[in-house]
């Protein structure tokens, strides 16, 4: 009797215990989910094309997508970018003519005075007309009166600096890098093999001779017919089928011509003058020329054309 007592108390107390909730366990957070894409690569920090631009300094590099500050925005809002690192990119209308220690961007006036951190690089002298992209800092700066005559003077502008009774108030930029867009190549580039300083466009020698007093003694470009070559070194070689001809020789015995030059055509520059040669000096270039028995013959020097020539640029045989 007793124990049938006893069941309907244990079948509550079950029941109870199943009603009472479980104690509460802390939350652990999941497990971050897979990524489903892989990250964007960095943009690569690059030189700006080498075969395009020119680099001085420590150059200009950028992110692919980014690039100069045009001039022209930039002076409408000039306090925008003074006395932050910037980049600007610019026409160049200036070069300092003496060392090309500076330059101008921009045709407005007055223009953007560029100079170069610490001095430790200078700008090509024939740079004007080509475009640059600058990275430094730009500040507005009162130039004194000296100074302004100075910049003047040493971009060849003698006459303007003499007159200046007031320094100009610009903006002065401090370039640390700076990349030149290269000069578009000229086609004798291509076309003609270039020795000593090279030479590009000339006056045709039959031009020349119609009126050599007007090139002789100053600093010209001629193109003509090589039509000798000295056969010991090719220390020099002459041009023009007239006699006799114009003897080229070479500045400081610096460079020298191919043996088999002659009948191409050739552009020299450097300076045109009149010389009488000695027999000696006669008889030595024939016999360098390989005419021995002509050599022989020479009884007074020849009276012709020499030029001495820093740059020569000889059309490429086909």
């Amino acid at each position: 009797m007793r124990a049938i007592r006893f069941l309907p108390v244990l079948t509550l107390a079950v029941a109870a215990a199943a009603q009472t909730p479980a104690p509460a366990t802390p939350l652990t957070p999941a497990a971050p989910a897979a990524a489903t894409q892989e990250p964007k690569a960095q943009k690569p920090i690059a030189t700006l094309d080498g075969e395009v631009w020119d680099h001085f300094g420590t150059g200009i590099t950028y992110h692919t997508t980014e690039g100069a500050a045009k001039l022209d925005e930039v002076l409408k809002n000039p306090e925008a970018f003074s006395g932050k690192t910037v980049r600007i990119e610019g026409p160049v209308t200036a070069v300092c003519q003496t060392k090309g220690c500076w330059m101008h961007l921009g045709a407005q006036q007055p223009p953007v005075m560029v100079k170069f951190k610490d001095y430790g690089f200078f700008m090509p002298k024939d740079a004007s007309g080509r475009t640059a992209v600058v990275e430094g800092t730009m500040t507005l700066k009162q130039e004194t009166v000296e100074q302004t005559k100075h910049y003047l003077e040493d971009a060849g502008k003698k006459d303007e600096a003499a007159k200046v009774t007031e320094g100009r108030k610009l903006f002065h930029f401090m370039a640390s890098g700076v990349a030149m867009s290269r000069p578009k190549a000229d086609p004798a580039q291509t076309t003609h093999e270039q020795f000593g300083a090279g030479v590009t466009g000339a006056a045709p020698l039959a031009e020349v001779l119609k009126n050599p007093e007007a090139y002789t003694g100053k600093t010209v470009r001629i193109e003509a017919p090589i039509t000798a070559i000295c056969q010991t070194k090719g220390c020099w070689m002459h041009l023009g089928t007239q006699e006799p001809p114009v003897m080229v020789k070479f500045k400081d015995y610096g460079f020298f011509m191919p043996k088999d030059a002659s009948g191409r055509t050739a552009i020299v520059e450097g300076t045109l003058t009149m010389k009488q040669e000695t027999v000696a000096e006669t008889k030595h270039y024939l016999e360098d020329a390989g005419k021995t028995d002509e050599a022989a013959k020479v009884t007074e020097g020849r009276k012709l054309y020499h030029f001495m020539a820093s740059g020569v640029a000889i059309k490429k045989a086909k």
